[in-house]
């Protein structure tokens, strides 16, 4: 028989909000919103000061304005979130050999048969949490069972900076009297369905019978919800596949038309990913373009290069082609722009004498890159 798995999940909270704390003190204990902006911005993490007034991820700023007008608004740094994330997640690897990164601020962590190296679950996840907190400044939450699915809901329980742990007996009465959208695979529209069956705890989910479930959300996934309703998921923690394509928009406050001024967007967020490709120490073969009008169509192009390529350059030079194209088919307005790369893999050491072009435009952006680092994203940037 197999023994029984324990599974962390590990969850930075608040997480950018967190970050810009460190960075600046004064922040603490003040409701404080990161996200966009402009009036078509999105709250991308919110205080629990300003969860209070109704504010919440992935809500429109306006509405979070005009529920929290108090509240400190910050657009974000995404390379200091970067860089805490990094060193968050080596901190997790000095733990298991398996640490799956979900997001950059969360993360399933395999710790079977770990007791005699570290010692108990929860020892070792408050040592985890304690340490977090002592060497980058943040908190985490860390959920512990006998699987993915039921260590997840349980970092749900140890918010705000705790441990929370369900134990193999504990799993069935532990999910039973959770509300069905507590559950990760339960959506509004799925959970309106089931409410309709009078279904409203995982435990009546579990207990119901399967007919009317698989006749209100189809045959292929009643039963598979029933299961983990009793918190049986045998999935297995396994690193990722890499990133298959890296990518950056922007969406405009007005909507823009100026040819030139979509050059030089576009050079920006070519630049941007470039950056994001040389960090990953990867190259792309395809170079895309996302473009979105005021009717909202949306239409993607994309380019496949001669060769695997990481300079800002050609990502740029590639993109603005596309874009050429692309009003050439349809003038005027955009609301939006995005560049994107992908078929990325590691270019072959034996480089040929036509690649020179590509040599230096990879070395320059990486000089680039040094001086950015040091200096702010702003300090540098390429003649448009």
């Amino acid at each position: 028989m197999a023994a029984e798995r324990t599974i962390f999940h590990a969850d930075l909270d608040a997480f950018f909000v967190a970050v810009e704390r460190v960075l600046d003190p004064s922040l603490i204990g003040k409701p404080v919103i990161v996200g966009g902006l402009g009036p078509r911005g999105v709250v991308a993490t919110a205080s629990y000061e300003a969860r209070k007034f109704g504010v919440r991820s992935a809500q429109p700023m306006a509405v979070a304005r005009r529920r929290c007008p108090h509240a400190v608004y910050l657009r974000g740094n995404r390379e200091k979130y970067s860089e805490f994330s990094h060193r968050f997640f080596n901190l997790l690897d000095e733990f298991s050999p398996t640490v799956v990164h979900v997001s950059i601020d969360e993360a399933y962590m395999d710790m079977t048969g770990s007791e005699r190296l570290f010692g108990a679950p929860k020892h070792v996840a408050e040592n985890i949490r304690q340490r977090t907190k002592q060497e980058l400044g943040i908190a985490v939450s860390i959920g512990i069972g006998p699987s993915k699915l039921v260590a997840k809901m349980a970092s749900e329980e140890a918010k705000p900076d705790g441990v929370f742990e369900v134990l193999p007996d504990e799993v069935e009465a532990f999910m039973a009297s959770k509300p069905v959208r507590a559950m990760p695979g339960i959506g509004p529209k799925s959970a309106a369905a089931l409410s309709e069956l009078h279904i409203e705890t995982l435990g009546q989910l579990a207990a119901h019978p399967v007919g009317p479930i698989r006749r209100a959300l189809g045959p292929n996934i009643a039963g598979w919800l029933q299961l983990r309703a009793k918190g049986i998921d045998n999935s297995p923690v396994a690193e990722r596949s890499k990133a298959r394509s890296i990518s950056a928009e922007t969406t405009f406050a007005e909507d823009i038309s100026a040819q030139d001024e979509m050059l030089d967007v576009i050079c920006h967020l070519s630049e941007k990913v470039g950056r994001r490709l040389r960090s990953s120490r990867m190259y792309a073969r395809n170079v895309s373009l996302k473009l979105r009008y005021p009717d909202f169509e949306t239409i993607t192009r994309q380019v496949t290069l001669q060769q695997m390529v990481d300079g800002d350059d050609v990502i740029t030079s590639a993109a603005r082609e596309l874009l050429q194209k692309a009003l050439a088919q349809r003038s005027g307005a955009v609301r939006l722009l995005g560049v994107g790369v992908s078929g990325l893999g590691e270019r072959a050491a034996q480089l040929s004498l036509l690649d020179a072009a590509v040599q230096k435009d990879s070395a320059i952006s990486g000089a680039l890159d040094a001086v950015r680092g040091r200096f702010g994203d702003d300090a540098v940037r390429r003649g448009s």
